[in-house]
């Protein structure tokens, strides 16, 4: 009598898979905002706050901004422990500096020699964003820093466009480190409908600032959303 032999069903490969890599999620509970005259908001109804509102609707909103506020003004006040209690219970905070820096440098020097002691200015720049960065870790290891670089306001027929650029370019370089998210405002710059004057964006540049801050933090991976309580009740 013949043995019979089953066969096996045939192998089929499967699919490979990837896992699906999980999001890290933060809930923000309090934005604070930092920084000069462009993070206070200075001639509008609230600046980037105001918008900032509506997409962290359940959030407090704390602006800290000073009108005219240079780097170092900034790591003054924070030195001082002024702000300590607001930042310690921040869960995102926006800076907003320098601009300041560089307008001092021009309108006590000129042109010429702001471009004489760029390097000096642009090095204090740094060293007081490091301590900044430091200093608000220490209050709060778990907190998200992000800061908006420097836009050209410039309009491209005025004579100090191309050299505005440039220094603008190399002064960006000297914003965030490991850690700091980097938000990119040079797209305003293209708009000449957004700015209440040479400087200062009116609402709708404020609108269009906070749209490229959100395009950045989606662009980082994370997922941000309001607080647990208010977004479960």
């Amino acid at each position: 009598m013949e043995k019979s032999t089953q066969k096996g069903a045939p192998l089929i490969e499967a699919p490979l898979v990837k896992p699906q890599k999980q999001k890290n999620v933060f809930h923000i509970n309090h934005i604070v905002i930092l920084g000069d005259s462009v993070a206070y908001g200075y001639g509008t109804k609230g600046g980037i706050s105001k918008y900032l509102k509506e997409s962290f609707f359940h959030s407090k909103i704390s602006n800290l901004g000073i009108n005219g506020l240079t780097s170092n003004g900034m790591v003054e006040r924070l030195r001082s422990g002024v702000w300590d209690k607001v930042i310690a219970s921040a869960d995102l905070v926006l800076i907003n500096i320098g601009g300041n820096d560089l307008l001092h440098g021009f309108r006590g020097q000129g042109a010429k020699g702001l471009v004489r002691q760029f390097s000096v200015i642009k090095r204090t720049f740094r060293q007081n964003l490091l301590e900044t960065y430091r200093y608000l870790r220490g209050l709060n290891e778990n907190m998200i820093i992000v800061q908006n670089n420097l836009y050209n306001s410039m309009k491209k027929e005025v004579q100090y466009f191309g050299f505005t650029e440039l220094l603008l370019r190399l002064w960006n370089s000297a914003i965030g480190e490991k850690g700091v998210i980097v938000s990119k405002t040079g797209l305003m710059g293209k708009n000449p409908e957004i700015w209440l004057d040479s400087i200062h964006p009116n609402d709708e540049g404020y609108k269009l600032m906070h749209e490229l801050l959100m395009k950045t933090l989606s662009s980082t991976g994370f997922v941000f959303q309001p607080k647990k309580d208010s977004a479960q009740s």
